[in-house]
């Protein structure tokens, strides 16, 4: 073989090894930007599903809705995206209703679930606090405008979203990794900081105003959130609740939530 001849098979091998590389970055699947979706496209994002089974809950909010897998989820705005959150939940009643409450279900678990953790953006993120504190205050509407609205209670066995909605974001608020509460361990609210406080007097006032809607579900959610809260006026509230709603509901879990520590 010729020297040419050879140079030409080696420039051929390496055009083809580039081309071979670029088309495996091609094929890395790129990060999830909840923000660069429409609102509408958002809420269809996490409703407009079939019910996944169990087993293959891990991973299914990191695939869109045409079947494109994504690797993680990185908001180009995190203020869009904590105001697409907020007009979800002051909406919630009107769109959540076009859906079973199985997709409903599953897209709560997706939106505060280990893969997104959409929670994150409301105590840590470079979004102004009045939007974090307006996303939490319009969870009361969750509540109010559709859980209560139900034709049933949801199932605590299989549709669980709604009474877990709390504890996952309030594992999220109390986590002591967060650098913004750096020194915190749980439930210590005299080493917060003044923004944290004002994020736990917001959360408060949200779950008091949910335990005050006459609805078994909604209260009983509001009370599990109570119970991972650690605000300094949860004792009060809880007792409150016990002494004029004791019916139907179990003394020892009820205190467990007054005493914050419910599991």
């Amino acid at each position: 073989m010729s020297g040419n001849g050879v140079n030409q098979d080696l420039s051929k091998f390496c055009y083809s090894s580039d081309m071979n590389e670029s088309n495996d970055l091609d094929d890395e699947p790129r990060d999830l930007d909840l923000s660069s979706l429409t609102f509408d496209e958002f809420a269809a994002f996490f409703f407009a599903r079939e019910v996944a089974p169990d087993d293959e809950q891990y991973g299914y909010f990191l695939t869109d809705l045409q079947g494109e897998t994504y690797f993680e989820s990185v908001p180009s705005s995190p203020e869009v995206l904590v105001n697409h959150l907020t007009n979800l939940f002051t909406q919630f009643g009107q769109i959540a209703s076009k859906y079973t409450l199985a997709q409903v279900d599953q897209g709560v678990w997706g939106m505060w679930g280990v893969n997104l953790r959409l929670h994150e953006l409301l105590f840590g993120s470079p979004v102004p606090l009045t939007s974090r504190l307006d996303c939490i205050r319009s969870m009361y509407h969750v509540y109010s405008d559709y859980v209560s609205k139900l034709e049933r209670e949801p199932d605590p066995e299989i549709e669980t979203g709604f009474y877990m909605w709390w504890d996952l974001i309030l594992h999220g608020f109390w986590d002591s990794s967060r650098p913004v509460i750096a020194g915190t361990w749980r439930g210590d609210a005299s080493k917060l900081d003044a923004e944290s406080l004002v994020l736990l007097d917001v959360l408060f006032e949200t779950l008091t105003r949910i335990l005050a809607i006459p609805n078994r579900a909604s209260q009983l959610s509001a009370l599990h959130g109570l119970g991972h809260l650690y605000h300094p006026q949860v004792h009060d509230a809880v007792q409150g609740f016990i002494d004029t709603n004791p019916a139907g509901v179990s003394l020892k879990w009820l205190e467990q939530c007054r005493d914050c520590n419910v599991m």
